[in-house]
């Protein structure tokens, strides 16, 4: 096989989200890396992210639309079906969330688990995922890093504890509910109540409600902000709340805090156990008055800041673009060769095996 790999991202939209923009980046390392990439979208090039890979503006992704590719990336659960029906070569998954368990889109869930049976490869996130993708469809997997941009960094000059009036990031649109967004809020509020002066800066990608302005009026608000302008705003800050629900795929704005030196607290869910258990303090995904308790004790302990600071770093390290880009290359290697047919072909021998009754 020819070293330099043909593939197709499908992409449903360019907004300005951690989804696109993982996709974007794994396109980009991939293309810097001197294979043939290119990006069929059914929105314009995003303006808040240098393309280097080519992209090409269509209206669906039918029969006759794709470009010929060894790999088809289907990144949303509504491009795996087109994806299978119009793709010459093999087809992959990009799953970076289980979209069947979100709680906006229930009347989609039926379509959602028909097309997560589809026998399609995957690339996932997170090690929960692929586990999910294993025990309920038989799909077998590979774990691909996130690309963390060199441009998250700690502060030139590092603080040796929190301020008396400390910071605290909180992430994502306060509509998404299972970004946790509301927890996070009542959970500054009860920091209040417990003598901490906190000043509260929120980063979403939507303008303030009117609803999440009546809970808790934010400090700064900062919405549609650019990844490279977002990182000066996390770097500055004290401490990140991250109370996700289980529906959380990997939580990129955990990642980005560690790399940036902010300590985190956040959900005792499956994605975060899976890579920030070392570094961040991790309390019930409900509890306000948890994260409250565990952020006065982070920030009245200077030893314990630091620690996690320190520990945070050490954890982003393992997510280096160079790292990344090289797994994200072999994993479009084990789809191109095809080798990931066996290894669904013995998930299915163990499906069977399981639902097959013992009647001996």
């Amino acid at each position: 096989m020819d070293d330099v790999l043909e593939v197709c991202y499908l992409l449903e939209d360019t907004a300005l989200f951690g989804g696109v923009k993982v996709v974007l980046r794994q396109a980009n390392l991939l293309a810097r890396r001197g294979h043939r990439i290119t990006i069929l979208s059914k929105a314009p090039a995003p303006s808040w992210f240098e393309v280097e890979a080519e992209l090409r503006q269509v209206s669906h992704f039918g029969p006759g639309m794709l470009p010929p590719a060894q790999v088809t990336v289907a990144t949303y659960w509504t491009t795996l079906e087109p994806a299978l029906a119009a793709a010459s070569g093999e087809v992959v998954h990009y799953c970076q969330g289980f979209e069947g368990s979100y709680t906006h889109n229930r009347s989609d869930h039926a379509a959602i688990r028909q097309a997560y049976a589809l026998p399609v490869p995957a690339l996932t996130v997170a090690p929960h995922l692929s586990q999910l993708l294993a025990e309920r469809f038989q799909r077998p997997s590979r774990v691909v890093p996130q690309p963390l941009e060199p441009f998250w960094t700690p502060s030139r000059w590092p603080r040796l504890q929190a301020p008396k009036k400390p910071r605290i990031l909180v992430t994502s649109p306060f509509e998404i509910d299972w970004k946790g967004v509301e927890t996070s809020l009542k959970a500054v509020l009860e920091l209040r109540r417990l003598g901490i002066d906190a000043a509260l800066v929120r980063l979403s990608q939507w303008p303030q409600t009117d609803a999440e302005r009546e809970l808790l009026e934010a400090d700064e608000f900062h919405t549609h902000v650019p990844p490279h302008q977002a990182a000066e705003i996390v770097r500055g800050c004290d401490l990140l709340l991250a109370a996700s629900w289980e529906q959380e795929g990997f939580g990129l704005p955990v990642l980005e805090a560690m790399a940036s030196g902010v300590p985190v607290i956040a959900s005792d869910i499956p994605c975060f156990a899976d890579y920030a258990a070392t570094a961040a303090r991790l309390v019930p995904f409900d509890e306000p008055l948890a994260f409250a308790r565990a952020a006065k004790e982070l920030l009245g302990s200077s030893s314990e800041w630091r620690q996690r600071r320190k520990a945070g770093l050490e954890v982003a390290a393992g997510y280096r673009e160079d790292l990344a880009s090289v797994a994200a290359e072999k994993a479009m290697r084990w789809v191109a060769e095809g080798r990931w047919r066996r290894e669904a072909e013995a998930l299915r021998r163990v499906r069977t095996r399981l639902a097959t009754p013992d009647l001996g």
